[in-house]
């Protein structure tokens, strides 16, 4: 047994929090019966679910590594013979037992009040909750090990944030579940969604659904296991990310349908690209806010160029960077796809602004990193992209320039070929602002 799990076994599973949990639900359960209503009882059996496992759950898993570094076991348990995987299955699973204990107790009692949605719902019900609470806790995990990662402090506030984002999680995921459920559709009377194409297919939403959150599931352990590499001196290669990001894009672009004509003159293949690229800006974005932007690494990769040893370069490659060439080939494929679209021109500007303002705003946290001072590049970063995108359009709008909305982000009907230049403008002197930091850095 892996040992670090076995450990947080032993100190969350003594017999006396298993008998408290026992009779405390028990308790509940009883006095919940006694009004005779089969409804009550799924109900409180599925909030309870959620108590236990999401909230519950995210602040114990948002916990298993912040609470060795307060008490100063951390730097001993790394370096220990456990290798990344057993640490990080074993503080998120250990840390958490003793609520999937009780989270157990009220999905066996959930199931049982739904029998008669037959054996299929009730499997695609177990997939649906099983994985809820997997993501909650490993993103909730997750975040805290970007957060050491980046070396912040771990306050009630931040541990608070860390768990937040796996309740955040949880609330995407249970109100597109409200939308397939049959059961949820009897409670509130509204008629759940069956199908929806796919990829051209017409999927059934339930178990597409219930599947789509077992995959994901599945991803953010890995997120775990390779942010805790990191976290034991161990390095990533890029091979692991591009699988990702392809499974994210061929996932995303199914969804063509959603697109409707009133966007703009998007065929199939538009579509599709289109969808393709937005996840790929997506992924850009948030990578380039959560991945340290360290100068060293960078000018190491440049050193490797200038070397001749391209393969040593492209392994050091951030996760940011390969999504943001992913979003530019579908961009350009987009673009050039649109060349004999009808009416495909403003469309077509649109796109190429939008890859200039995307080349601006990843050069801006790159460059904020390379700034004097204390560093806290990200927050400058993110302080800029506020003012450009929230507060330039509202005092815009009150001076009546809302031309001028140009020079911060693309403008839909708006933007032409001089837009085109004027946001590639701004993305390459940014860019040129980063790398020439990035070489008087090496310098000083």
């Amino acid at each position: 047994m892996n040992p670090e799990f076995a450990r947080n076994v032993w100190l969350e599973m003594t017999p006396q929090r298993l008998l408290l949990m026992v009779v405390v639900l028990g308790l509940i359960f009883f006095a919940v019966s006694l009004s005779k209503s089969a409804d009550a009882l799924s109900f409180v059996a599925i909030s309870l679910y959620y108590i236990i496992v999401v909230l519950w759950g995210s602040r114990r898993a948002a916990l298993g590594v912040v609470d060795e570094i307060r008490d100063r076991t951390w730097d001993g348990q790394r370096l220990s013979a456990l290798g990344a995987g057993e640490m990080a299955w074993g503080k998120l699973f250990g840390a958490t037992i003793y609520n999937w204990f009780g989270g157990a107790i009220c999905l066996a009692l959930l199931l049982a009040s739904q029998t008669k949605l037959g054996v299929v719902n009730l499997f695609d019900e177990t997939l649906y909750y099983v994985g809820i609470g997997v993501i909650a806790q490993s993103t909730a995990l997750l975040a805290s090990l970007v957060a050491i990662g980046r070396r912040q402090r771990h306050s009630l506030f931040e541990v608070f944030v860390y768990q937040s984002c796996g309740v955040a999680a949880a609330v995407v995921l249970g109100v597109l579940w409200k939308q397939v459920d049959p059961f949820a559709s009897e409670l509130t009377r509204q008629p759940a969604v069956e199908t929806f194409p796919w990829w051209g297919t017409a999927m059934n939403a339930q178990l597409f659904l219930a599947a789509s959150i077992v995959l994901f599931a599945a991803w953010t352990l890995v997120g775990c296991y390779r942010e805790m590499r990191l976290e034991l001196k161990m390095r990533n290669g890029p091979l692991v990310w591009l699988g990702f990001l392809l499974f994210v894009v061929v996932y995303v672009a199914g969804f063509d349908k959603l697109i409707t004509s009133d966007v703009g003159p998007l065929d199939l293949v538009s579509r599709r690209l289109f969808l393709a690229g937005l996840a790929g800006v997506g992924l850009t974005y948030v990578m380039v806010l959560l991945e340290p932007k360290d100068p060293v690494h960078y000018r190491w990769m440049f050193g490797q160029l200038r070397q001749g040893h391209p393969l040593r370069a492209l392994s050091g490659l951030q996760a940011w960077m390969m999504s943001y060439v992913a979003a530019f080939g579908f961009a350009a494929a987009l673009s050039l796809w649109l060349l004999h679209a009808p009416r495909g021109a403003s469309t077509q500007q649109l796109v190429l602004a939008a890859m200039g303002f995307v080349t601006r705003d990843t050069a801006l946290f790159v460059l904020m990193q390379t700034l004097p001072g204390k560093r806290r590049g990200d927050y400058a970063a993110l302080a800029v992209l506020l003012v450009l995108y929230v507060l330039a359009p509202v005092i815009l709008g009150g001076l009546h320039a809302e031309k001028l909305l140009l020079l911060c982000f693309p403008v839909p009907g708006a933007v032409d070929w001089a837009g085109v230049a004027i946001a590639w403008a701004e993305g390459l002197v940014v860019a040129s602002l980063a790398t020439t930091r990035l070489v008087l850095l090496k310098k000083a």
